[in-house]
């Protein structure tokens, strides 16, 4: 009997000593700590995301109706806002670090550090963290909560590798990569030139509701005066919808090389409230087919003398037809250089 009153009473004293240890580390930074609650999980409720580094470079994220507007000038890329919002949702502390660290990595967040800022639809700061660098094994990611003492190696559950690379910098990084999307029923004409290849450059344009000529880009091409194949116009029109690039070369070094020469084709699409967008591509990347012919896998793309993207074959085909694609003698194939 004293033998089981002796371990109950040895068990109240570990067990209030524990609760005093716990209770004393969550004053400093337990699992309940609001320095240590860095995620947002209901991302709806984000109209805003602010994000800068020492180098000066930043970036502010502002939702809009259907889209996120980046650095108030462009579309932001949707797959690099979808990733960084669902690590927002995610954000987990993983563990605290051993005291020995604490200084060090407070020194690096303070130095190399990414501030974070977030805010809701009324312009009310939501979160204000710094993310840093990655642990030795690449699995947690430092992080700190603005006005705390503690910082914390923070991850994703399920998931391995490092965070910081989701909070992007750079206009490269941001910017949507989205060359042409036109509704259809907006675009008033397209004309597609071939400096090479000038009789199969042509002009698309609109006559009337759902009616359509197209004709010789260049006046010594002879006319067709074939039907026109029914439904290939508004099928051709459709294929500007949504093409993207597979990223951006701004500083590439061959670009100055590479834009002086002869382009493959020019794309010239206008809308009908008169807004114009012309793309110049050049071949980039040539493999060979089975049957040892040539086939252009990508292209560089320029957009109004301005963006340098590099794009896919398999992606901009559709828009690379001729002239006589569009009649009923046509063979039916895609051009190609």
């Amino acid at each position: 009997m004293k033998k089981t009153l002796l371990l109950a009473a040895l068990f109240l004293v570990l067990g209030g000593g524990a609760w005093y240890a716990l209770n004393k580390k969550s004053q400093s930074g337990s699992r309940t700590s609001w320095d240590m609650n860095f995620a947002v999980p209901n991302t709806g409720d984000i109209y805003k995301i602010f994000l800068a580094d020492r180098k000066g470079r930043t970036a502010t994220l502002e939702r809009k109706e259907d889209y996120w507007l980046y650095n108030g000038k462009a579309r932001a890329r949707p797959t690099a806002i979808s990733t960084l919002l669902e690590t927002i949702a995610k954000l987990n502390v993983w563990y605290i670090p051993p005291k020995s660290a604490e200084n060090a990595m407070i020194r690096s967040l303070a130095a190399e550090g990414i501030k974070v800022e977030i805010y809701d639809k009324d312009n009310k700061l939501m979160k204000s963290y710094y993310v840093g660098g990655v642990t030795n094994d690449e699995h947690g990611t430092y992080m700190m909560m603005e006005g705390a003492e503690q910082p914390y190696v923070v991850h994703i559950p399920s998931f391995v590798g490092q965070l910081r690379v989701r909070y992007l910098l750079g206009d490269d990084e941001w910017t949507d990569r989205t060359i042409f999307r036109e509704k259809p029923e907006e675009i008033q004409s397209v004309t597609v030139e071939y400096p090479q290849r000038k009789s199969e450059s042509f002009r698309l344009e609109k006559t009337d509701k759902a009616e359509y000529s197209v004709t010789p880009f260049y006046s010594t091409t002879p006319v067709i005066r074939q039907p026109l194949r029914k439904g290939v116009p508004e099928a051709y029109l459709l294929s500007f919808e949504q093409l993207g690039a597979e990223g951006f070369e701004t500083d590439n070094p061959l670009r100055d090389s590479v834009t002086a020469l002869v382009p493959f084709v020019i794309v010239t699409v206008k809308k009908t409230d008169g807004e114009e967008k012309q793309v110049r591509f050049w071949p980039v990347e040539v493999q060979q087919t089975r049957e040892g012919m040539p086939y252009v896998h990508r292209y560089f793309a320029e957009v109004n003398k301005s963006a340098f993207l590099l794009i896919q074959e398999g992606v901009f085909g559709p828009i690379f037809r001729g002239y006589s694609f569009f009649y009923e003698t046509a063979p039916g194939s895609k051009l190609r250089n």
